[in-house]
Parts: structure tokens; sequence; C-alpha cells
């Protein structure tokens, strides 16, 4: 909508300003008639003044050159009206170019601003993304860590289990020997009987006795065989040893217990620790997504701004141009120095046009008072001879230029 009103303010301009040219022109044609008028006039005049007798003649075309003096100026008057609505049209003008290079100053400063934002939202974007890396590194090298973690775990386990089951064959090897050796000293030991029994028994206790002692040398050398010594005093000691082995293997043992509980609550928390970044990241995947979805819509919609505001800052400053080089051109014509006419001293220029402009009116004006006066008439047409027009010229050139250095 913008652009098409833009258009239309354009064309409207650029027509006036070929209205305001051609009236120009033909303001230009009808001086140049005028002064063409106004010479055979004066040499009509010269050749009945040379022609003995035609001061009669001259007495009756005088009448005849007083109306259509008097027809030149009533068109001279129109002329100038309209010269003044072209002068009121062109203060109008003024006020438009002044409107469109506020407005052209706005919408760069709103695509100034528009730049800004979008370079704060790529900043966004952009540690939004060094975030998510770093994130997902975290994740990988928790990953990573984790199944380190499982491998040492499993290793651990294994070695754990063949451990346990060494133990536990030796734990019950030694239980069983501990048993023996405790039965088969029970065994040795004499129980105090009484003195009938022991009379009584004697015999029996002799037979068990051999048995007992054949069994007890059956046993001792399966320990010799077993441990390798003959000393039952060393072999006790063995024993202990072996007891204070074994609970020093159970208490291991259970400090692998301990560790292996630690290393599950560790790998757990770990899991869920995986687990809540993993969460955490779809959270702000979604959230980049989002992000990126609206930086995306708001980047369209600030292109298609800024492509409007480009074209109608184009249109603004073709019209520029072309106003320019049209008073450029005026002040060639008007000025003997060269002129360079850009955005800033445009309004100042245009001053001096209506200022020159109003000149040549005002110079009009008094060449019609003069051509009021029959007595001056003579006076009055030479005014409108080339030489005066040049002179005419020359001083208003000599009040621009005054002016121009003024400014």
């Amino acid at each position: 909508m913008a652009t098409d009103i833009l258009k239309e303010q354009y064309n409207n301009l650029q027509e006036e300003n070929d209205q305001y040219k051609r009236l120009i022109s033909q303001q230009k044609d009808n001086l140049v008639s005028l002064d063409r008028e106004v010479t055979v006039s004066e040499s009509r005049i010269l050749e009945m003044l040379t022609v003995p007798g035609g001061i009669l003649k001259q007495q009756g075309e005088h009448g005849r050159l007083r109306k259509h003096i008097r027809v030149l100026e009533n068109k001279l008057n129109q002329d100038t009206v309209k010269f003044n609505e072209l002068l009121s049209n062109n203060m109008d003008y003024r006020k438009h170019i002044a409107h469109l290079l506020q407005q052209k100053g706005l919408w760069c400063n709103i695509e100034k601003k528009f730049n800004r934002q979008l370079a704060t939202q790529q900043n966004i974007t952009e540690k939004l993304g060094e975030r998510f890396n770093l994130a997902f590194s975290q994740r990988s090298e928790a990953e990573i860590r984790m199944l380190e973690m499982r491998e040492c775990i499993k290793v651990e386990t294994v070695n754990f289990t063949k451990r346990r089951m060494q133990l536990k064959t030796t734990i019950a090897h030694d239980a069983k020997r501990q048993t023996f050796m405790e039965t088969k000293f029970q065994e040795i030991i004499p129980l105090e009987e009484d003195e009938d029994s022991k009379k009584r028994k004697q015999q029996q206790q002799y037979e068990n006795g051999v048995k007992k002692m054949e069994m007890y040398m059956q046993g001792h050398s399966t320990l010799v065989q077993v441990t390798g010594e003959g000393d039952l005093r060393h072999i006790s000691n063995m024993f202990i040893q072996n007891e204070q082995k074994n609970f020093a293997h159970i208490s291991y043992i259970n400090e692998l217990h301990n560790r292996r509980n630690t290393l599950k609550t560790c790998t757990d928390k770990m899991k869920s620790d995986i687990l809540f970044l993993e969460e955490e990241n779809k959270g702000h995947d979604e959230k980049i997504k989002s992000l990126l979805k609206d930086l995306e819509s708001e980047l369209e919609k600030y292109s298609c701004l800024s492509d409007s505001l480009e074209k109608q800052c184009a249109v603004v400053q073709r019209t520029l141009d072309q106003l320019t080089t049209a008073i450029s051109g005026l002040l060639d014509k008007i000025m003997q120095e060269v002129v360079i006419v850009n955005s800033d001293n445009i309004v100042h220029f245009t001053s001096i046009l209506e200022e020159s402009i109003s000149n040549i009116l005002i110079q009009a004006n008094n060449l019609e008072d003069e051509y009021l006066v029959p007595e001056k008439m003579l006076l009055a047409n030479s005014d409108l001879l080339p030489e005066n027009e040049a002179v005419v010229e020359t001083e208003h050139s000599r009040s621009s230029t005054r002016s121009i250095k003024s400014a």
C-alpha cells in the first residue's frame, strides 16, 4: 500500500512538474513573440517618421497599437496570474519535498533499528548454538564415562565372582578340616568316668583307642599330606592363620560388596543425570527450534519491510534527482556561476528561484506601467529590446549570486 501511494504521489508530482515546464516554455514563447511584435512596431514607427506625411498615418495607427498593447497587457496579466498559481503550487511542492525527506530519514532510522534488532537476535542464536554444542559435548562425555564405568563394573564383577568362588572353596575346605580336627581332638581327650566303668571298659577303650589311633594316624597322615607339616602345633597355628585369613577375606568380600553398592549407586545417579540431561537437551532443542522459527518469521517480515522501504526510498530518490536536475537547469540559466544542487541545499535554491521569479514579475509590472503612458511609448518599447533584457538578467544574476554568498 505504501509503495502504491508513493507511486501515485510521484506520478502526480511528475505531471505537475511537466505542466510547470510547459507553462514556463509558453511564457518564454509569449515573451519572444512580444519582443518580435515590439521590434516590428518600432520599425514601422521609424518608417512612418522617415516618410513625409506619415504623422497622420501614425496618429491613425496609434489607436490600433494601444488596443494591441492592451490586448497584450491582458494576456500578460493572465500569464502572471497563472505564474502566481504555479508559485503557490511550488510552495506546496517544497512542503511535500520536505515531508518526503523527513519520511526518508524516518525510514532510514527504522531500517537501522531493524538491523540492530536483527544483529541482537543473531547474537542470541549464536549463544544458544554454543550452549547447545556445550550440552551435547557434556552429554557425549557422560555417555563415554558411563560406558567406561559399565566395563569396569563388568570386569570387577567377573573378578569378584572368581575370587568369591575361590574363597568359598578355601573356606569350605578349611571348615571341613577344622571340624575333622576338632572331632579327632575330642576323641583323643580322655573322658572322666567312674572307676567301675573304667575297669569294665578298659578293654573297649583299648580296642577303640587302637581303632582311634589308627584313624588318628590316617588323619595325621592326610593332614601331613595336605599341609606338608608333621607338627600338630604348627598345623594348629596354620589353622589359626587360615581363620584369620578367612576373616580378612570375608572383610575384603564385604568391602567389595560395599564398593559394588557404591558403584551401583553412582551408576544409578549417573543414569538419572544422563536422563535429566537428555530431557534438558530435548527442552533446549525445542526452545531453540521455536526461537529459530520466530527468528525466521521476524527475518522474513523485516526483509519484506526492508524491500518495501528500499523501493520507497528509490522512488523518493528519483523524484528528488529529477527536481534537483530541473532546479539546477533553471539556476544555470539564471546564474552565472556553476551551482551544485543536492538534497541539503535544494530548499535554499528554490527560495532563490522564487525570489528571481518575483523580481522578473516586478519588472514586468513596471514595464506595463510604462506602456500606459502614450508619451513614453517609444521608451517603453525600447525597454523590451534584447540589450535591456541582458541588463535585467545581469542585475538579477548579481542579486542571486549575492544571496548565495550570504547563504
